[in-house]
């Protein structure tokens, strides 16, 4: 499905902050209309064989997920479209590449807090055949290429590791948020405070999003959730080196075996 950005946009006014570090909020992102195909998407997702096509994979979060992989075509295409990159690229001035992982995520009531962390870690793709064009994305592919530790059962199959640049949650199919329903995205100027003090949220609304540069410094987690929470959770990447040369090679979160995304 290929749906033209400037069209589906509701107007770019979008609230640029810099504490406790750089990040973007925006409410009433895409057009009605898309806003319901993407949450309709979701929800026959949800519906489907009662949700087995989530699965528990995020150690640290009660959270279920479902991975977008190669050959998708859906409402969520907007997403993985080069305008959108462009258009993160130039809002962060981060050198992005087609690399992207990207999954729903499904927070049942009483999911607790998960733990403050950063996202600036390593993430591993097989490498695009040289004849692909320039603008076409690269989703994750576990069943080639492991994300977290580059390892591969194909033979002969290049893989390239690249580190996370910018991080991007957008909510849906939530229905009316209110203060005390919970499901925050907690921003937090260290990884020694306490959870539940967070600097600012970025509450659930639907049709919102939260964006932000992968730092050392970018530290967030959920927020305990009493109503269903529902978002896109997607991560552009940049090329390692570039990573190295920023804020050195020690700065990037390594992955530890058993951990997931």
């Amino acid at each position: 499905m290929h749906t033209d950005l400037n069209r589906s946009l509701c107007g770019r006014r979008w609230l640029v902050r810099t504490f406790p570090f750089r990040h973007v909020l925006a409410d009433s992102v895409f057009t009605p209309a898309l806003h319901e195909q993407l949450t309709a998407e979701l929800g026959d997702l949800l519906d489907a064989s009662g949700g087995h096509g989530f699965e528990r994979n995020m150690r640290g979060f009660e959270a279920t997920g479902h991975g977008f992989r190669p050959g998708y075509r859906g409402a969520f295409d907007i997403f993985f479209s080069a305008e959108f990159r462009r258009l993160m690229s130039s809002v962060f001035d981060a050198p992005l590449t087609c690399d992207v992982d990207a999954s729903l995520h499904h927070h049942e009531p009483g999911a607790r807090s998960g733990h403050i962390h950063n996202d600036l870690n390593p993430g591993w793709f097989p490498a695009r055949p040289q004849d692909s064009p320039e603008s076409a994305v690269n989703l994750s592919d576990p069943s080639r290429c492991d994300y977290r530790f580059g390892e591969t059962g194909e033979v002969g199959l290049e893989v390239v590791e690249r580190v996370r640049a910018v991080a991007l949650l957008y909510y849906l199919h939530n229905g009316p948020w209110v203060p005390g329903n919970g499901g925050e995205t907690g921003l937090y100027l260290d990884r020694t405070g306490p959870v539940a003090e967070p600097f600012l949220v970025a509450p659930p609304k639907d049709n919102a999003l939260l964006a932000f540069e992968c730092t050392p410094r970018s530290f967030h987690t959920y927020l305990e959730s009493r109503v269903p929470r529902n978002s896109l959770i997607m991560w552009w990447h940049r090329p390692k080196e570039d990573a190295v040369a920023r804020w050195g090679e020690k700065a990037i979160v390594p992955w530890l075996r058993g951990q997931r995304k």
